[in-house]
Parts: C-alpha cells; structure tokens; sequence
C-alpha cells in the first residue's frame, strides 16, 4: 500500500506540471545558450580575419619601413661620398 500512496505523489498532477516547467525553462535556457553560442563563434570569425588583416597590415609596414631605411641609408651614402 504505501508503495502506491508514493508513486500516487510522484504522479499527481501538480508534480507533473512542475517537471514539465522546468524541463520548458531548461530547454529555453538551452536554446538561448546555443543561439549566444552561435553569436560568438560568428564573432571569433569575424576577429580571426581582422586580426588576420592587421597581421597583412603590419608585415606591409614593416616591409615598407625596411625598404624606406634603405633608401634613406643610400642617399646618406651619396651625400658622405659628395662631402669628400
């Protein structure tokens, strides 16, 4: 008897509308980690190929520096030769 009186409890209406709740909240909190999950992957990308670009950015940069310190070393070299 008593094994019945406790599923009777377990079963009873009010129970069931309680799991059914939180099984709706824990789903809707699901579907809204996933949807920030998304959001911040497609953010990730988006960085990823800024950073990506920037990187590009800076090696012209440098290589442009490069080439400017050379030719600014040639032209010192002109000038030390005129001064002679």
């Amino acid at each position: 008897m008593e094994i019945f009186s406790i599923n009777r409890e377990i079963i009873s209406e009010n129970r069931v509308e309680e799991l059914e709740e939180r099984i709706d909240r824990l789903i809707e909190g699901y579907k809204a980690m996933k949807a920030e999950n998304e959001t911040l992957k497609a953010k990730i990308a988006s960085v990823e190929t800024s950073d990506r670009d920037v990187q590009k950015k800076i090696a012209e940069i440098a290589n442009e520096r490069e080439l400017l310190i050379e030719k600014v070393t040639k032209i010192l070299e002109k000038v030390e030769r005129v001064e002679i």
